[in-house]
């Protein structure tokens, strides 16, 4: 089994998740809600960023993770086997629950946007 194959069979155990290729990345989605994606370097070797918390992305930054180039709380790391893989997971975890945190703010900002008030 490959890398990206494991990876994908825990994300699988997170919820119900979908992926779409973009910008030369594999993108993460679970709705319609966007929260990590990856490159297939080869079959041991991943590059994975994701979308954290504010606090989430500053434990990431101390446990191996980079800034990504987009977003103000995405980071990035590569991830070259089985011990990285078990590093991330954590991370991989906050990352899809962060996800329905920015859902749920996206519905109150629609609630009371100043289009609703009018």
């Amino acid at each position: 089994m490959t890398l990206e194959e494991k990876l994908l069979l825990y994300l699988g155990t997170l919820g119900s998740i979908r992926t779409s290729n973009s910008f030369g990345w594999i993108c993460i989605y679970t709705g319609k809600n966007l929260f990590a994606g990856y490159q297939v370097v080869d079959n041991d070797i991943l590059i994975l960023w994701l979308i954290l918390s504010p606090s989430g992305f500053e434990k990431a930054l101390q446990n191996g993770f980079q800034k990504f180039d987009f977003g103000k709380t995405w980071a990035e790391t590569e991830i070259a086997g089985e011990d990285d893989l078990t590093r991330i997971l954590p991370f991989v975890e906050s990352s899809f629950h962060f996800t329905e945190e920015r859902r749920n703010a996206k519905k109150i900002k629609k609630v009371i946007s100043p289009k609703t008030l009018f």
